[in-house]
C-alpha cells in the first residue's frame, strides 16, 4: 500500500560477506603470512613477461577509450534503435493478433462477440492517430503508457485491485505489444474512490504522470446525466498539462458527452478517443444460452470475499470488469495491427501517415457544452481558458500540491509548501488523531469514514488498493498555517506586486460526507495572501461538487499583495528558515513565491468538522 510513504520505514541492516571458504581466523592469516616464498630465475622471467603484457593491454585500452570518446559517445544520449519491427515477419504478427481475437470470440461466444464489440465501443477521430502513438513509442524505444483516472468503479471496489478493468486491459495487451512492437505496456490505475473530475483534473500530472499516451475518464455518476461541461474542462486541462496530448478513454456512453468527443475530434482538439459501455449493452439472452459463454459465467459474483466492503449495486462485479477491459483491449489490438502495417510501409520506402505533433498550447473556441455552470470570470478562465481575441481560448499554466494517493510524484505534496504551523511527524495515517495532535498545528489526517473503511479493507488483506484521501486539517487551536507557493512559470518580472506574477489560487477540501456545520472554506477560514487578507472567496460550482457540496473555492489575489523570495520567508513567529528546511521547496533563495496564511475561525470544531485543505492549486503568468 502507498500508505507506507508516511509510515516509519522498517529498520534495515547491512550484512557483510565472507569468502567462499568462510571467514579466516587471525591464526590462519598469521600462518599464511609466515610461509616462505621461493623465487627462481624462471619466476623472474615469467613476472617480467606478464608485466610487459599488462602494460601493452592498458595502452591499447587507453586508445580504445579515446576513440570511443571522440567518435562513439556522441550518440549515447539516444536510446538504441528498436529493430523489433524488422524481426517480426507479417505472418507471425498476424498470428499473435489473431490469437487474441480468437480468445475474445471464445470468451464471449462466436455468435455474440462481434455484436458486443460493436455495441460496447464507440470510436472518435482516427485509428491511425492511436496506431502512430504506438509507432512513436516503438521508435523511441520506450513504454506505451495508459493511465486511468476515475472513482470507485475504476478502483475496482468489491473486487481485488488487480481485477479492475485497467489491469485486465494490461493482461490482454501486454504480450502482443511486446512481441510485435518490442516495447513494454505500462498501465496505471490512479483512480480514487468517491471523487469527481475536479480537483483531480487540476493535478493530472501528479496522479497520472507526465508521460501517458492514453488517459481514462470515469466520473459519470458524479457529473450529472445531461452534463458535458465538466468533461470538457477536464479535456482542456489534460491537453495543457500532459505533453503528449493523450488519447481519451471515456467509460460512459452518455449522449451529451459522446457528442462532445465527436466535436472535439472533428475540431482537432483531440486526435483520438473512445467511449466504452458497461453492462447496459448486454443482451439478457446471453445468460439463457446453454452453455453460457465463459465471459458471462458467474456474472453476479464480486471478486473479493463476501465479507469485504465495496459490494454496492453500482460497482461492477468481476466479470463486468473483465468485459470492460477486453472491449478496450480489442480497440488497441486493432490499433496495434495498424501500427505494424504503418511501420512496415515505412520500412519499404512508402510515406506513412504522420501523427500531428502536440502543440505547446491549444487554441480552443468558447466552451461547446450547451450548459456551463455559472461561475465567477476567474473560475471560468481556469476551467475553460483565457479568451485572447478572435474567439480563441488558451489554458493557463497550473501548479498543484496534494497528498491524495496514489501519486506518481511524491515530492509535490501538501507538506512541501508548509513554512510553519504544520504538525511535523511520522505518525501512521491509520492512527486516530487526538485533540492534542491538533493543538500542535495543522495535521495530516483522513476523515473518520475514510479511516474506518480502510480498516475494513485491511481486515480483508488490503485487496491491493492504493488510494487514500489524505489532507491537512485544522481548528482554531491549530493556529496559523503558513504556506509558500513557488512561482513556477518561465517569465521574470521586476515588480513585487503579486498580481503580476499570479492569476488565481484555488483551495479544495477532501471529498467526504460533511454536514453544513462543518468548516466551509468560503465562510470559516481566514485567508491572507501576500500580506493582505482575502475578501473575495468564491465557490467553484458544478466542476468540483461532491454530494451537492462545493469542495473548492477560488481566491481573488488582493491588489496590494506582494511576492516574497524564498530567502526572505519567515515563519509566523519571525524565524528564518534553515537551509535544510528550505530544500523541500526545491527552489533557490532568490526565487519568488507567494505567502498564504490560513487560520480556522473561532466557531470551527472537530466535532462539527475541522477545516480541511486537500489541494492547493495556483495559476501563474508565464
Amino acid at each position: 500500500s502507498n500508505w507506507t510513504m508516511i509510515r516509519p520505514n522498517a529498520a534495515r541492516s547491512n550484512h557483510g560477506t565472507t569468502s567462499p571458504s568462510g571467514p579466516r581466523s587471525p591464526s590462519t592469516r598469521s600462518n599464511l603470512s609466515r610461509r616462505p616464498v621461493r623465487r627462481t630465475k624462471m619466476t623472474t622471467v615469467r613476472f617480467s613477461f606478464l608485466a610487459t603484457a599488462l602494460v601493452f593491454v592498458i595502452v591499447c585500452l587507453g586508445f580504445v577509450s579515446i576513440y570511443s570518446m571522440l567518435y562513439v559517445t556522441s550518440g549515447m544520449d539516444k536510446p538504441p534503435p528498436n529493430r523489433q519491427f524488422a524481426q517480426v515477419p507479417p505472418t507471425k504478427a498476424k498470428e499473435w493478433i489473431e490469437q487474441v481475437r480468437n480468445q475474445f470470440l471464445h470468451r464471449y461466444g462466436p455468435d455474440y462477440a462481434d455484436t458486443l464489440l460493436q455495441q460496447g465501443i464507440q470510436s472518435f477521430g482516427s485509428l491511425d492517430a492511436t496506431a502512430l502513438r504506438m509507432v512513436e513509442a516503438a521508435q523511441e524505444n520506450r513504454p506505451f503508457v495508459i493511465a486511468f483516472s476515475g472513482y470507485s468503479i475504476t478502483v475496482g471496489r468489491g473486487n481485488f485491485f488487480n481485477q479492475s478493468f485497467p489491469f485486465v486491459l494490461e493482461q490482454v495487451l501486454e504480450e502482443p505489444m511486446r512481441n510485435i512492437l518490442g516495447i513494454p505496456l505500462v498501465v496505471r490505475n490512479a483512480a480514487i474512490g468517491g471523487i469527481p473530475s475536479f480537483p483531480y483534473g487540476f493535478c493530472l500530472e501528479h496522479f497520472l504522470g507526465a508521460d501517458p499516451d492514453v488517459i481514462g475518464w470515469d466520473y459519470s455518476m458524479n457529473e450529472g446525466p445531461r452534463d458535458s461541461s465538466v468533461l470538457e474542462a477536464f479535456i482542456r486541462q489534460a491537453t495543457q498539462q500532459l505533453q503528449k496530448r493523450p488519447m481519451l478513454i471515456m467509460l460512459d456512453r452518455n449522449i451529451q458527452r459522446t457528442k462532445l468527443l465527436e466535436e472535439y475530434t472533428s475540431s482537432g482538439y483531440l486526435q483520438d478517443a473512445i467511449a466504452v459501455s458497461k453492462k447496459e449493452v448486454i443482451d439478457d439472452k446471453v445468460f439463457q444460452q446453454n452453455p453460457i459463454a465463459e465471459g458471462f459465467q458467474d456474472w453476479d459474483e464480486f471478486g473479493a470475499p463476501r465479507q469485504c466492503p465495496g459490494r454496492g449495486s453500482w460497482h461492477p462485479k468481476r466479470q463486468e470488469h473483465s468485459m470492460i477491459g477486453w472491449l478496450m483491449a480489442m480497440y488497441f489490438l486493432k490499433a496495434l495491427e495498424r501500427a505494424y502495417e504503418l511501420q512496415q510501409s515505412n520500412m519499404q520506402g512508402d510515406s506513412p501517415v504522420q501523427r500531428k505533433q502536440a502543440d505547446t498550447s491549444v487554441a480552443y473556441r468558447k466552451p461547446l457544452s450547451p450548459k456551463v455552470p455559472e461561475n465567477d470570470a476567474r473560475v471560468m478562465e481556469i476551467l475553460y481558458g483565457h479568451e485572447r481575441g478572435n474567439g480563441e481560448y488558451t489554458m493557463g499554466g497550473l501548479s498543484c500540491r496534494t497528498s491524495f494517493l496514489p501519486a506518481t510524484d511524491n515530492s509535490k505534496v501538501l507538506p512541501s509548501l508548509a513554512v510553519s504551523g504544520f504538525a511535523e511527524g511520522e505518525l501512521d495515517i491509520m492512527i486516530d488523531r487526538t485533540d492534542d495532535h491538533y493543538k500542535e498545528g495543522w495535521v495530516l489526517d483522513v476523515s473518520k469514514v475514510e479511516r474506518d473503511t480502510k480498516r475494513k479493507v485491511e481486515r480483508c488483506g488490503g485487496l491491493g488498493y492504493i488510494d487514500m484521501k489524505i489532507a491537512l486539517y485544522g481548528v482554531p487551536d491549530s493556529g496559523k498555517l503558513r504556506l509558500w507557493l513557488p512561482y513556477e512559470g518561465s517569465a521574470t518580472f521586476d515588480e513585487s506586486n503579486a498580481t503580476k506574477w499570479f492569476e488565481n489560487i484555488i483551495l479544495c477540501e477532501a471529498n467526504e460526507k460533511r454536514s453544513d456545520k462543518a468548516c466551509k472554506l468560503n465562510r470559516d477560514l481566514t485567508v491572507v495572501v501576500g500580506g493582505e487578507e482575502v475578501s473575495d472567496i468564491q465557490d467553484i460550482k458544478g466542476a468540483a461538487e461532491y454530494l451537492k457540496r462545493q469542495t473548492c473555492v477560488s481566491l481573488a489575489i488582493p491588489e496590494n499583495a506582494e511576492v516574497t523570495s524564498l530567502g526572505s520567508v519567515r515563519s509566523t513567529d519571525g524565524r528564518p528558515l534553515s537551509a535544510p528546511y528550505k530544500e523541500k521547496f526545491g527552489r533557490d533563495d532568490n526565487d519568488m513565491g507567494l505567502i498564504v496564511d490560513l487560520t480556522a475561525k473561532s466557531m470551527v470544531t472537530r466535532k462539527d468538522g475541522a477545516c480541511c485543505i486537500s489541494h492547493v492549486v495556483w495559476e501563474q503568468y508565464s
